[in-house]
């Protein structure tokens, strides 16, 4: 139990900070070889690639996670605290419901034999392992979503100060 309170409080925060340090210093590596020698590394940007896309899609329900994306609140802001509340809570079965689409469609993608059977053209990674950032981030998002729900929900009725 204590593993899954310490990866429900943590896995975003530690591996998009992962993510972020592979993919930056991957690419200064790549810059200090072309300064250094005139020759870039020749897999650095399709590895910078992956790794930045994994990182977006993760960041992506960290965000959610720590409720920091961005809003745009002109309307709900006219509102009571109970009507914004409940907007908040609307607003969250929408965003779920895209991103059941979108781990839906990516997982179908995923499973699709043009997939499937090619790997990439220098780090020969199979291209599944791409494809499976957007199903993954979507997935994580949902959970983070229904957590963010859940915590609504049992306060809908609490005053909150500002």
């Amino acid at each position: 139990m204590v593993i899954f309170k310490w990866l429900n409080e943590n896995f975003e925060k530690v591996f998009t900070t992962i993510l972020f340090m592979a993919f930056s210093g991957l690419m200064i590596i790549n810059v200090l070889m072309i300064l250094i020698s005139n020759e870039a590394i020749s897999w650095a940007s399709e590895g910078v690639m992956l790794l930045f896309v994994f990182f977006v899609w993760v960041a992506i329900s960290y965000a959610f996670k720590e409720r920091k994306h961005i809003s745009v609140t002109a309307l709900t802001d006219m509102f009571p605290e109970k009507g914004r509340k409940m907007m908040s809570i609307i607003v969250n079965f929408i965003v779920i419901a895209f991103f059941a689409v979108l781990a839906y469609a990516g997982i179908e993608l995923l499973l699709h034999p043009s997939v499937l059977n090619k790997s990439s053209l220098l780090i020969q990674y199979p291209m599944w392992l791409f494809y499976f950032s957007a199903p993954l981030g979507a997935s994580l998002s949902i959970i983070r979503l229904l957590q963010n729900t859940i915590e609504d929900l049992k306060n809908f009725n609490k005053e909150t100060t500002v």
